[in-house]
C-alpha cells in the first residue's frame, strides 16, 4: 500500500530541526521519538488531544519563538498524527520511519528504533490502566518487542539474553510492525 506521506520534505525538515532544538534544550523528543508517541495515540485504547500531548513531546511547556511557529509546529504534528492513524486504520503492516534493530552508530547515539520505542512506550506507562487492565497478557506480549527495542528494562535477564544474539534481536524488532496493528486491533477492533 502506498500512501502519500502527511509532511513534505520543508515541513518535515521544520518539524525535525524544531525537535532537535527542544530535544537539546528541555529533553524533549526527537523526530523518531514523536513518532513513537504519535504511534502509540493512534493505537491506544484512550487517544489523547495534540495539547495533551504537547507536554510530553517538549517535556513541558517549549520555549515557543513565536505565536506563528507554536500554530505551525501544531499544525505539523496533527497532520503527522493523522497520517500515522490512516496507516494503523489500514490494517497493512505498520512502516516504522527507522531501521528495525537497536544498533547504536559509532557515536554511542542511540538506535533510531530506541528513540521511537521510547516515545511510545511513554504513552502505554501514562495509561497503564488502559493499555494494560482487561488485556494485560495481549498487552504484554504485544509490547515485548517495543519495550525491548526501548532500552528501558536493558538489564532484565530476558532482554540481556536478546542483546547477546544479535539475529534473536532482529527477529525480535521484526516484529514491531505488526505487533503495532495488532495492539491497534486489540484495543479498537470489535468485542462483540
Amino acid at each position: 500500500m502506498t500512501t502519500t506521506a502527511a509532511l513534505n520534505e520543508d515541513q518535515f525538515e521544520t518539524l525535525a530541526l524544531f525537535l532537535e532544538d527542544q530535544a537539546e534544550d528541555a529533553e524533549g523528543l526527537d523526530f523518531f521519538a514523536l513518532h513513537g508517541l504519535l504511534t502509540a495515540n493512534a493505537v491506544s485504547p484512550k487517544t489523547l488531544s495534540i495539547d495533551a500531548l504537547m507536554p510530553m513531546i517538549f517535556n513541558g511547556e517549549p520555549q515557543w519563538p513565536s505565536n506563528q511557529v507554536k500554530t505551525e509546529i501544531s499544525q505539523l504534528i496533527t497532520l503527522l498524527q493523522k497520517e500515522i492513524i490512516e496507516l494503523v486504520e489500514s490494517g497493512q503492516s505498520f512502516p516504522v520511519p527507522c531501521d528495525l534493530n537497536v544498533e547504536g552508530d559509532e557515536d554511542g547515539e542511540a538506535a533510531p528504533l530506541e528513540n521511537w520505542a521510547i516515545g511510545f512506550i511513554l504513552i502505554s506507562i501514562e495509561q497503564h490502566d488502559d493499555w494494560y487492565g482487561k488485556h494485560e497478557e495481549n498487552a504484554a506480549e504485544l509490547l515485548f518487542p517495543i519495550v525491548y527495542a526501548s532500552g528501558l528494562n536493558a538489564d532484565d535477564d530476558a532482554f540481556a539474553d536478546i542483546d547477546e544474539d544479535e539475529d534473536l534481536s532482529l527477529q525480535v524488532c521484526a516484529s514491531i510492525p505488526d505487533n503495532v496493528i495488532d495492539l491497534f486491533l486489540l484495543y479498537n477492533g470489535d468485542e462483540g
